[in-house]
């Protein structure tokens, strides 16, 4: 029985150390311009829950319930599936490494003057307004998360930007210290 703790850990810190070098890799060519998105017409609702039905293990294990709401008969959008599965994981990823105690994260996709919208929020240590437009530059961490010692790269938010970006959308903050925090991406609705 220990023998198969040990696998079952290694297997898992080996799955961790795969992703993290797999996304500087990403980044290293989302910043030279050579990553290669592949846009295709994507439902935000499905493409949530995907990443959610992946995720989920990472948040049971530390404790989180992810609580998901999808607007019915959402617009479709012209994304990179991938890219942007991607980038929800990492929102999701920050809102259970930043809310420690506070068991309850939430993911909501749903329209927004014209747009759709896929929102993360969380209940946690919150990033004060002078740090929050600092946190999508690559390697800088909220001066919360280094005095909780949350382990990071500070390469996620940087990397969400990237993505965001180059689908023409935009991404909003809206955090309080101790009150949590919420990012929203916003895609343009692809025309019929």
């Amino acid at each position: 029985e220990r023998r198969n703790a040990y696998y079952q850990a290694q297997s898992r810190a080996t799955n961790r150390l795969h992703r993290l070098v797999e996304r500087l890799l990403d980044f290293g060519r989302m910043e030279a311009g050579t990553f290669r998105y592949r846009p295709e017409t994507v439902d935000l609702g499905s493409l949530a829950h995907s990443v959610i039905d992946e995720f989920e293990h990472i948040a049971a294990m530390s404790g989180h319930e992810i609580r998901v709401t999808v607007e019915p008969e959402l617009p479709r959008v012209k994304a990179d599936p991938e890219a942007l599965g991607q980038a929800l994981w990492n929102l999701l990823d920050n809102a259970i490494k930043y809310s420690p105690g506070r068991p309850v994260v939430s993911l909501e996709v749903a329209r927004e003057d014209g747009s759709v919208a896929i929102l993360v929020r969380d209940h946690g240590l919150g990033i004060p307004v002078q740090e929050q437009k600092r946190l999508f530059r690559k390697f800088v961490r909220g001066s919360a998360a280094e005095l909780a010692q949350v382990k990071g790269t500070g390469i996620g938010l940087a990397m969400v930007d990237y993505i965001v970006h180059a689908h023409q959308g935009r991404i909003r903050l809206e955090s309080v210290p101790g009150e949590g925090s919420a990012f929203t991406i916003l895609l343009k609705v692809e025309p019929t």
